[in-house]
């Protein structure tokens, strides 16, 4: 049951309706940080991006800009299946599809654009691949531009890269899962028999 509970309100003084105490602590504070931040430049929190930069950690590496991967011999992993485009809330991803002359059962993207003005890093596109087509692990942070489709929207000449020592994926993203999920089972059954030969011994 919703009840309706009375609150006894303090009433402020006179010193306290005119701010003006509120207004002198916080010039205070700012004036502190003002004459710090110029006496130790070393001690200011902010970087002149993009001329410094600061390296990414932890998750964040996972959270840089896109790019596609390509197989040993050069073409896109990409089969332009859309399901990066379907699982993308921003709607920023737009494929179009087209077919290997010499295999026109496997497509491949004639084009393939991600508008990073709408795009929000979330992930999800690198969660749906099943081919494990993109990634978003270059590790560099996009900025502003003021030409919207050369810098802004990135194409798939843009996208398409490969990392130094990064190891030849053959399998997708539905098949690395599934190995990984294979590891711990395989990791959980041999600690199970583990425990069975020392209650064995015992």
């Amino acid at each position: 049951m919703i009840t309706i509970k009375n609150v006894d309100r303090k009433e402020n003084n006179l010193l306290e309706r005119i701010y003006i105490v509120e207004i002198i602590k916080g010039l205070i504070i700012t004036a502190r940080h003002f004459f710090r931040n110029i006496t130790d430049i070393n001690r200011v929190p902010t970087i002149r991006y993009p001329e410094e930069f600061r390296p990414l950690q932890g998750a964040g590496l996972e959270r840089s800009r896109h790019r596609l991967k390509k197989r040993p011999d050069g073409k896109p992993k990409c089969v332009a299946c859309y399901l990066c485009a379907t699982a993308c809330p921003a709607y920023c991803i737009h494929i179009e599809a087209g077919e290997y002359p010499e295999d026109p059962i496997e497509k491949y993207p004639v084009r393939f654009d991600i508008d990073l003005s709408r795009c929000v890093f979330c992930g999800l596109c690198v969660e749906a691949c099943p081919e494990d087509a993109i990634a978003m692990d270059t590790g560099i942070i996009p900025g502003g531009s003021y030409e919207r489709y050369k810098k802004i929207t990135l194409t798939k000449e843009d996208l398409l890269m490969e990392l130094k020592e990064e190891p030849e994926s053959f399998i997708g993203a539905s098949g690395r899962l599934w190995a990984e999920w294979l590891g711990v089972e395989q990791r959980t059954e041999e600690r199970g028999r583990r425990i069975e030969n020392k209650r064995g011994s015992h």
